[in-house]
């Protein structure tokens, strides 16, 4: 409770607003009157009072309804409804209308003062706890804030919906994995300042990773200039291949869109489809969601036998889009640290679905302008 409380008394009878005056200011009160409802609502909004003495019937507009405007929108004033009425009816409807007291007339004066005291410091706990969840609030929204710059969107909200804290493990899915890095920033790096370099290598980590959310992947990880995003993971995609496709032709697109005359940066890109365990990996003090098993390897090693702006894709991939896009059969091939061969495909154009023709849970298929036209030329390849 402040200081000084102001209370704002509303009653038309002056011998009632004389006494009520007189108990209010010996006790430390800052008293403010009105005399009918209308003059006393904008008293209220004018003053922000701890404490309206409020009576039933007013001249223009009556207690009660006075009582229901200023609850529409204030929980916190106290408010205590004063009335000569002896209806029990009044009485019910004071209180279901928010009032935290109801007063008859005439008055004891040791009971008035002991009501008036309880209200004042249920009001001063009101604000209190009022106060304390806005800052809660706003200390909540900062914490998010910082969490979105380091956890993926759909990583950080599955944590933040479970009822209980994260946990090492994770469980066995099919997913579809892109792995992407950036093809001359390495002999970028030879002659270009470092808070330069760090620069450009942010703009074309933010063209990826754009790519990749914008067809609801999850951002896995950045290694250097490369970054990892994951498709059916933790959010369920009925179309995770295709999009990821989509993703790696809209990163290409977007990597060639910014390309600079005297700095040729192009980006190659592997993906692949396959089982692994998608979770919590670390230690319990320290997490990192991702994925771990053989599918997230051969995405690694697709995008290592890409060429600039090329997608290869794997043997599950190419299951799973077929007839979605134009392919290129590389044959098979040796995999580093793999025992056997593979046939990579590369990815030449996507194809638009036909009308009408969807999957659960698909988009609308390619955006308009992206089927046909890339690669923009055939040096791409």
């Amino acid at each position: 409770m402040t200081a000084t409380p102001v209370v704002l008394l509303v009653d038309d009878e002056p011998d009632t607003v004389r006494l009520v005056r007189k108990i209010l200011q010996a006790d430390g009160c800052e008293v403010i009157e009105a005399t009918d409802g209308e003059q006393a609502l904008a008293l209220y909004h004018q003053t922000r009072p701890e404490l309206i003495l409020l009576d039933i019937v007013l001249p223009h507009r009556d207690g009660l309804d006075v009582l229901k405007q200023i609850r529409q929108n204030d929980a916190e004033t106290g408010i205590i409804m004063v009335s000569a009425l002896t209806s029990e009816r009044i009485t019910i409807d004071s209180m279901l209308g928010g009032a935290d007291d109801y007063i008859s007339k005439p008055f004891q004066l040791r009971e008035m003062r002991v009501r008036i005291r309880q209200v004042l410091e249920k009001t001063a706990l009101r604000r209190d706890n009022a106060q304390l969840q806005a800052q809660l609030q706003r200390a909540n929204e900062r914490i998010r804030q910082l969490l979105e710059r380091f956890i993926a969107a759909d990583v950080m909200a599955e944590f933040m919906e479970s009822p209980e804290p994260p946990s090492l493990g994770g469980k066995r899915q099919e997913i579809t994995i892109l792995y992407a890095d950036i093809q001359g920033f390495t002999p970028l790096a030879e002659s270009t300042p470092s808070e330069q370099l760090l620069e450009i290598l942010n703009h074309y980590l933010q063209l990826a990773a754009a790519a990749i959310q914008a067809h609801d992947g999850t951002l896995d990880k950045f290694m250097g200039d490369g970054i990892i995003g994951l498709f059916n993971a933790p959010s369920p995609q009925v179309d995770h291949a295709y999009q990821a496709m989509l993703a790696g032709l809209d990163m290409v697109s977007a990597f060639q869109a910014a390309a600079v005359p005297g700095r040729e940066l192009s980006v190659r890109i592997g993906i692949n489809t396959g089982e692994v365990i998608v979770g919590n990996i670390g230690t319990p003090q320290l997490m990192n969601y991702t994925a771990i098993g053989d599918a997230m390897n051969l995405a690694q090693r697709l995008h290592e036998m890409a060429g600039s702006y090329e997608i290869l894709i794997g043997p599950r991939t190419r299951e799973l889009i077929a007839g979605q896009c134009a392919l290129e059969s590389l044959g098979p091939r040796p995999i580093r640290g793999r025992s056997g061969q593979i046939t990579p495909y590369r990815i030449l154009t996507a194809r638009p679905r036909p009308k009408g023709v969807m999957t659960a849970g698909d988009a609308p298929g390619p955006a308009p302008g992206r089927a046909g036209r890339w690669p923009p030329s055939s040096s791409a390849f």
